[in-house]
């Protein structure tokens, strides 16, 4: 989850996490979901993941919350477009994946942008993959290589040692204290990050490590050998 109370919070937490801020006003002031959206929802999907905060203004290091009157209206833009396969070839957001919060007194909406599968990357726009795919840069949004979307290609279809199902098998067969290693490696490297206030089953699976079928249990330690 997010948790953001006031501008000091967001300036802190923009120094240590992958965070990008939009307007998201709309021609009316109302609200709208800024067309950039898209390019930053590619660029974390295919790299790291991150935050979209909507209805904040930064300029220069510097935070203006504006807020989101129609908060409604940009949450259902935000799901019709992330559906529409001629605007973006897999959605990864989810209910959970939303939130509203208020800061200052004004509503703001967080998108969390998860980090795609393997097998779902490139994440591209517009039915483009050659030219509208996008990796993130430090702070902003670049074009990916052609080199780099056919490695992607590519790996959708090789096999790989962490993402094999293994039956019988669940989260008590993991190396707790390598787990708890990475915990604080991770720390050390996003002090900030909210997945840190998560258990460590949580955060396992939030950064793509664990994940349970209908029928078996999948572990994927990441190489957490220490």
């Amino acid at each position: 989850m997010f948790h953001v109370n006031d501008l000091t919070d967001l300036k802190t937490l923009s120094e240590s996490v992958e965070l990008e801020f939009k307007l998201a006003q709309g021609v009316d002031g109302n609200g709208k979901l800024p067309e950039d959206f898209w390019r930053t929802y590619s660029a974390m999907a295919n790299t790291r993941g991150g935050f979209v905060v909507l209805g904040v203004r930064e300029k220069k290091g510097n935070f203006i919350v504006e807020g989101i009157n129609d908060i409604a209206t940009v949450k259902k833009q935000l799901f019709d477009i992330a559906n529409n396969k001629k605007k973006v070839n897999v959605n990864l957001l989810a209910d959970q994946h939303v939130q509203v919060v208020n800061i200052d007194s004004k509503l703001v909406i967080v998108v969390e942008i998860p980090t795609a599968r393997r097998e779902q990357k490139p994440i591209y726009l517009n039915n483009q993959p050659m030219t509208e795919t996008y990796i993130r840069r430090h702070e902003g949004d670049c074009h990916c290589s052609e080199e780099q979307i056919k490695r992607m290609m590519a790996e959708q279809v090789e096999d790989s040692r962490d993402d094999r199902i293994l039956p019988g098998f669940d989260f008590n067969d993991i190396d707790q204290d390598s787990l708890r290693k990475y915990r604080n490696l991770f720390a050390v490297a996003k002090p900030q990050h909210p997945w840190l206030e998560l258990d460590l089953i949580d955060l396992l699976r939030n950064i793509g490590g664990w994940s349970k079928t209908a029928t078996a249990e999948r572990k994927a330690l990441l190489l957490l050998v220490f």
